[in-house]
């Protein structure tokens, strides 16, 4: 009995199955409908000149609203790919335009076509390269969670019967459900809408602490305005996992081009100079 292809349900015959024409025009009919929205996605940024990208608010250093417009390590990486886009595509810079996105519908300007390339700290896992595109790695980090020191939380082990807050959309979440099973179900989680929200929410709450990102743990505290009153598990939740910079399932002609900037700018020491700026 033929089954079908989880990303564009193409028919697979079974061993057993005869070939029909049908099945094979219908294959091909979708995969001849996929490419051209991959042609249709750079041409369409060399014909306007312009580019759209998406990002995450709230996630500092990675990208976050300041004075009304983004800003973040991963804002300008994606300024530097725009720029070396442009050149590749004719020399004319292209004109950037932005989309605020929420950690909950992190991904849907990318589904719906709205937005080029999500500019944000993007954990690539195998859950979302089933519908997503993700460029080469350019950070690495681990999930730990933070607390209040005079708490003396350093074990995962000692988390059962707190509070536990994790912004809702991020990887974290599906690990705090899978230790909560771990606890015998004794913590009660709460998602927020940020990773800023989060550490504020967990900042009013007794016996609480909040799950992400080793490193946008580290810039939050260190942003605090009393950093010292909070500590960083040397636990992990979720061990080091890759982020980069997220793009629609069809955009392959996309992927090796922004791959390509990206790559330049590892290269030229351009890439060394955008992390030193938010991390030296």
């Amino acid at each position: 009995m033929s089954t079908n292809t989880t990303n564009y349900q193409l028919i697979k015959p079974d061993r057993t199955d005869n070939v029909l024409v049908e099945d094979i025009n219908y294959n091909t009919e979708i995969i001849d409908q996929e490419l051209k929205k991959n042609e249709t996605n750079i041409t369409n940024i060399k014909n306007n000149h312009s580019i759209t990208f998406s990002y995450l608010e709230g996630e500092f250093p990675f990208s976050y609203t300041l004075a009304g417009k983004p800003t973040g390590i991963a804002i300008d990486l994606c300024k530097s790919v725009a720029e070396h886009l442009g050149k590749e595509l004719g020399g004319k810079p292209l004109e950037i335009h932005w989309i605020k996105v929420s950690p909950a519908a992190r991904f849907q300007s990318l589904l719906t076509h709205k937005s080029d390339v999500e500019c944000s700290n993007i954990t690539n896992t195998s859950d979302r390269r089933q519908f997503l595109l993700f460029s080469i790695p350019y950070f690495y980090a681990s999930t730990a969670f933070i607390s209040h020191k005079e708490d003396h939380l350093g074990s995962i082990k000692m988390l059962s019967g707190h509070t536990i807050f994790v912004t809702s959309g991020d990887i974290a979440v599906e690990a705090v459900a899978k230790l909560n099973v771990r606890l015998g179900y004794s913590l009660f989680t709460h998602l927020s809408q940020s990773a800023v929200s989060g550490l504020e929410e967990m900042k009013v709450t007794n016996n609480s602490v909040f799950v992400a990102d080793d490193v946008l743990l580290y810039s939050l505290k260190a942003a605090s305005e009393k950093p010292g009153c909070y500590n960083i598990s040397q636990d992990n939740l979720i061990a080091a996992q890759p982020f980069a910079l997220a793009l629609p399932r069809q955009s392959i002609k996309m992927k090796k081009a922004v791959n390509n900037a990206i790559m330049e700018m590892f290269f030229t020491n351009e890439f060394d100079k955008i992390y030193n700026k938010w991390f030296l």
